[in-house]
């Protein structure tokens, strides 16, 4: 027989079908078997009546398919790097601020929460900017929760130690996004609801899971996962599996837990792996939100007793599939940028009457190609003073009024068209 849940086992039981002595015998062969990789975590787990458990610790087994998707991600990622490492620096931001883009609308997509790809590339663009040496933070909406994920793309750390750590990225994550009646009304985490409500997660349809009450609940569940989460005897991919579900089966506060969650789960695989596949975490859920709530639930099945095998089997099935586009998207552009380089070339030699160096009219024009096969969002692309600044520091060390006024003349010669005067930024018309 095929490894199957135990809420559908019992229903193939050969003559004892629903056999709560053959079951049990079942659960404890998996849970206690060699390979077996059993946690200290005890989720909150629902009956079909209504009623609760928490008696159950968090398993699961590495099966061959779940090791092949493993591998295939370690696999993947190892790709994604390779061809990184051939593109030019400006395709690489590029693409990440794609990537952060997608990251940012879908996960706020999937809590319901509106917000527009245009608001996002605004954000982005402004938190790039540095101002007298230091990280610039805008004051517009979601500027706090760019940020962290920028500083994660930096190959900043998410460090938590401590219950208060959890919350401190809370704050800073969210900062601006929760109405005031739904932020945290315990000391650290949620507490008792007023006038009897019950918190419940859910698809928008049906219920999930309904986590625990108290915020005493809460912190003894954190503190298990504070340990958890440090012990590097796990590999790192199913330990990230696994706090994702623990944190999100947790719920601890009265709202944002799945963007936070996302979070964590993406920082988190962006510095065990790469940066491309940690910022394609909420974008992969997004395409497969009806199987993840799915699984969710199936995970969160008391009947199932905290068996994850199936939770990991598909969150990796989830994120390999994302990792492939993000391959292929990535090869194909690479492949595009070396004929824009042969484009541009030809071009500039068929244009001997611009007054100034040949190499010059190339650079740009090669940066500007970049922005355009990178990017998805034209409010991302580079812009006229980010073209100077890298023509500034590049080796040839091209002064800012050559630069300018190769634009300019770029311009005129219809090679470039303007899209934006303030600031002001030019796309390539060669290509």
């Amino acid at each position: 027989m095929k490894y199957l849940p135990l809420s559908k086992y019992k229903y193939f039981i050969k003559d004892k079908t629903n056999d709560p002595a053959a079951i049990e015998s079942e659960y404890q062969s998996r849970l206690n078997g060699y390979t077996s990789q059993k946690t200290m975590l005890f989720p909150l787990l629902n009956y079909r009546d209504g009623t609760q458990t928490s008696n159950y610790p968090i398993f699961y087994l590495p099966l061959p398919e779940i090791q092949n998707l493993a591998d295939q991600l370690r696999r993947n990622s190892n790709i994604i790097e390779t061809i990184s490492i051939t593109l030019p620096q400006v395709a690489i931001n590029q693409f990440l601020n794609s990537l952060l883009l997608s990251e940012i609308f879908y996960t706020n997509d999937i809590e319901g929460v509106k917000t527009s790809r245009v608001e996002i590339s605004t954000v982005i663009q402004e938190n790039n900017q540095q101002i007298n040496g230091n990280d610039h933070i805008s004051k517009k909406r979601l500027g706090s929760t760019i940020k962290m994920y920028q500083r994660t793309q930096s190959g900043k750390k998410v460090e938590i130690y401590l219950l208060q750590d959890f919350r401190r990225i809370y704050d800073s994550l969210l900062k601006g996004e929760i109405n005031d009646d739904r932020l945290p009304n315990g000391k650290v985490f949620r507490d008792k609801l007023p006038n009897s409500e019950v918190l419940s997660i859910g698809d928008g349809i049906k219920i999930v899971h309904r986590p625990p009450i108290t915020e005493v609940a809460i912190k003894t569940a954190l503190t298990a996962l504070i340990e958890y989460m440090n012990n590097d005897e796990t590999p790192s991919i199913y330990k990230a599996l696994v706090t994702h579900f623990f944190f999100e089966n947790t719920h601890p506060f009265l709202d944002g837990n799945g963007r936070m969650g996302r979070y964590l789960l993406s920082s988190y695989i962006a510095n065990k792996f790469d940066r491309f596949t940690g910022f394609s975490v909420a974008t992969a859920i997004h395409n497969n939100v009806q199987q993840y709530y799915k699984v969710f639930k199936d995970a969160d099945n008391a009947e199932n007793r905290a068996d994850l095998t199936f939770f990991i089997q598909k969150m990796l099935m989830i994120l390999v599939s994302q990792q492939e586009k993000v391959i292929n998207i990535l090869s194909q552009s690479r492949e595009k940028l070396d004929e824009a380089n042969k484009t541009i070339h030809q071009w500039v030699n068929e244009h001997q009457q611009i007054s100034l160096s040949d190499k010059l009219y190339c650079d740009i024009l090669y940066l500007l190609a970049q922005s355009k096969l990178f990017t998805n969002q034209l409010d991302l692309g580079i812009k006229d003073n980010d073209i100077v600044e890298i023509l500034k520091k590049s080796d040839r060390r091209y002064p800012m009024t050559k630069a300018r006024l190769a634009i300019k003349e770029l311009e005129e010669l219809g090679a470039i068209e303007i899209v934006s005067k303030r600031p002001k930024q030019h796309i390539i018309k060669i290509l």
